[in-house]
């Protein structure tokens, strides 16, 4: 197996700095009859991430991590770029899923446009972490 990009994590970070978009590489997503049945449970879910993300994050500054991983040092990196490795909510990731559901469009893999607030429970939209 050959890589399709050479350097593809200077690729990346060359591409952070010049458009800001951070790639999106998971998502948790909750059906939408759940949301329904408890509805804190978006957010809920949403908080616990984000302080999980908050320590992990103070702990990278701080140089706590005794053994960092790859994954750990492209956070590092990342968050020399943007001051944030792993951006939570929809304000600092509109300009990316925007182009994600644009993508997705194109590529036939939706049938018709959806708006970032759609594809978010009500109770995460204005959620940052």
């Amino acid at each position: 197996m050959k890589p399709l990009i050479p350097n593809a994590l200077e690729a990346g970070l060359s591409a952070l700095r010049r458009r800001g978009h951070y790639p999106i590489n998971h998502t948790v997503v909750i059906k939408d009859e759940l949301i329904a049945k408890h509805p804190d449970l978006a957010a809920d879910v949403f908080d616990a991430f984000a302080r999980a993300k908050r320590r992990y994050v103070e702990d990278l500054k701080a140089g706590k991590i005794e053994q960092p991983s790859e994954v750990d040092e492209v956070h590092r990196r990342v968050m020399e770029i943007t001051g944030e490795p792993l951006p939570y909510g929809i304000a600092p990731n509109r300009n990316v899923i925007e182009a994600l559901a644009r993508h997705a469009l194109t590529q036939g893999i939706i049938t018709e446009p959806v708006t970032v607030e759609e594809l978010f429970a009500p109770s995460t939209r204005a959620l940052v972490g």
